[in-house]
């Protein structure tokens, strides 16, 4: 069986570090005492007895393998707590694809201040289909299902409709309760609506309950 080539973090390998972790194929290497103040789970794994052999569990040779875990949300998460604020200035300006990655890894590892305080800006930034989305996935990750029940809700009056791959975050459940809630409204104002295109909300073409026609 081969395995694959090990490389080291273009950024997050600091060779003096006293802690090295593999995610998939690559190698982080760091000073553990800024991490586990964030995190008292990962202080645990990190403290983890040693299983057999001399090597040290933890070292280059012995790295701490993390299952589940995406390069992408311990880059993000690294970059923000190198920056001895992690919830500062840069926080407002990460990607909703950022803000779900490091949300995964803030809620799997109990940094309660980041996952609390990403969540609060989540909330808050909720305004657009897009915003919504990443509520509803961050809803998921956290579970609350509550919080998504309302996320969708709230999408289902927003324009536009999520695109396909925001179906695919949120899942077939949620996008049906869109499209039925946009469907039902449809259908409560085609009998004081005139045709005129109007229901180029959904994906065309589209049945027009009023002209019984498709429109393109």
């Amino acid at each position: 069986m081969e395995y694959p080539q090990l490389v080291e973090h273009s950024r997050f390998y600091f060779p003096s570090g006293d802690i090295t972790l593999q995610i998939d194929n690559t190698l982080l290497k760091f000073y553990r005492h800024f991490i586990t103040k964030e995190s008292t789970k990962l202080e645990e794994i990190f403290n983890s007895p040693q299983v057999d052999g001399d090597e040290t569990y933890g070292s280059d040779a012995r790295p701490i393998i993390l299952t589940g875990d995406s390069i992408e949300g311990w880059s993000i998460f690294l970059s923000l707590l190198y920056s001895d604020d992690p919830l500062g200035a840069r926080t407002p300006h990460l990607t909703h694809r950022e803000q779900i990655e490091l949300l995964r890894i803030a809620s799997k590892y109990d940094m309660n201040r980041i996952k609390y305080g990403l969540l609060s800006r989540i909330k808050n930034s909720a305004h657009t289909t897009s915003g919504l989305v990443t509520l509803a996935v961050a809803a998921d990750i956290t579970d609350a299902p509550e919080l998504k029940e309302s996320a969708v809700e709230e999408m289902a009056k927003m324009e536009p409709l999520p695109t396909l791959e925001e179906a695919q975050l949120i899942g077939l459940e949620a996008t049906y309760t869109v499209l039925m809630a946009v469907y039902d409204q449809m259908k409560r104002n085609e009998t004081s609506l005139a045709c005129n295109g109007s229901y180029s909300r959904l994906p065309n073409p589209v049945f027009c309950f009023v002209c019984a026609k498709k429109h393109h």
